[in-house]
C-alpha cells in the first residue's frame, strides 16, 4: 500500500512539474509577440536601462478544494528590477517576503505561513500618451508554519497576464485601466500529528484593475493600484529609474 502511494505521489509532482515547465515555455515564447506588439512605438519610459521598484502590498484570493472555498489573507513586501532587452520590452525579477493565512481550513486555523517569494516578469508599452501597456509573470511562492507536534506548509506556482490603458495628465499625474487573469496552483501539506495534502486552485476571470501614479521630475513615481475580483488586491509603490 505504501509503495503504491509512493508510486502515486511521484506520478502527480511528474506530471506538475511538466505543466509548469509548459508554461514556462510559453511565457519566453511569447516575448518575441511583446517586441513585435511594440515595435510600432516606443515609449519614452523604456529610455534608462534599469527601473526600481519597493511594493507593499495586501490580497484577498479565492482559492478552492473542490468546490470548497478557501480564502488566503496574503501581505507581500516586494522588490522589483526590470532591465532592457532591447529597446521595446523590459524582462524584470522580483522577490520578497509573503506572510499569509488561510480560511475555512481547519488544519491551519489560528495559524499563519511565513515565507518567500520570487518571480520572473515581462513588460511592453504601446504609443506614448495615451499608451497601452501589456505584462506578463510568473510567481513562485514558498510559505511554512512549524510548531513541535505538527509542521505545514503552503506553497504555489502562480501565472498572471494583462492589458491596460494609461493617460498622463500635467506631466506628473498618471491614470491607468485596466484587467489582469490570474492562474494559481497551490498546495497544502500538513505532516506531524496530522498528515494531510491539499491542492488549491484559482483560475480566475478578469479582473478589473485602477491604479493613480505620482512623477517626480527624476524619474521617480509613487503610486496606488487597486485589484477587484477574486483575486483582490491593493498595492502601494515606490519606483525610480537609473542609468
Amino acid at each position: 500500500m505504501s509503495s503504491a502511494s509512493n508510486t502515486m505521489k511521484k506520478a502527480f509532482f511528474i506530471q506538475r512539474l511538466k505543466i509548469q515547465w509548459a508554461k514556462l515555455l510559453f511565457v519566453f515564447a511569447m516575448l518575441p509577440v511583446f517586441s513585435t506588439i511594440a515595435e510600432a512605438a516606443y515609449s519614452s519610459d523604456f529610455r534608462k536601462p534599469f527601473d526600481f521598484s519597493l511594493l507593499l502590498s495586501n490580497s484577498d484570493i479565492d482559492l478552492k478544494t473542490g468546490s470548497n472555498p478557501h480564502r488566503v489573507s496574503l501581505d507581500r513586501i516586494s522588490i522589483e528590477i526590470f532591465t532592457l532587452i532591447e529597446p521595446r520590452i523590459q524582462l524584470g525579477f522580483t522577490s520578497g517576503s509573503s506572510n499569509l493565512s488561510l480560511d475555512n481550513d481547519p488544519v491551519s486555523t489560528g495559524r499563519s505561513f511565513n515565507g518567500y517569494h520570487a518571480g520572473l516578469l515581462v513588460r511592453s508599452t504601446l504609443g506614448r500618451n495615451p499608451q497601452i501597456g501589456f505584462h506578463a509573470n510568473y510567481t513562485y511562492r514558498k510559505t511554512k508554519n512549524e510548531t513541535a507536534s505538527q509542521k505545514m506548509t503552503l506553497n504555489w506556482h502562480e501565472w498572471a497576464a494583462g492589458v491596460s490603458g494609461k493617460i498622463i495628465l500635467g506631466q506628473q499625474l498618471a491614470l491607468s485601466v485596466g484587467w489582469a487573469y490570474h492562474d494559481v496552483d497551490a498546495n497544502r501539506r500538513a505532516t506531524g500529528d496530522i498528515y494531510q495534502i491539499q491542492r488549491l486552485r484559482l483560475a480566475s476571470g478578469p479582473q478589473g484593475r485602477l491604479e493613480i501614479a505620482w512623477l517626480d521630475r527624476s524619474d521617480g513615481r509613487v503610486s496606488l493600484a487597486i485589484q477587484r475580483g477574486s483575486y483582490q488586491q491593493i498595492t502601494f509603490r515606490f519606483s525610480r529609474k537609473f542609468n
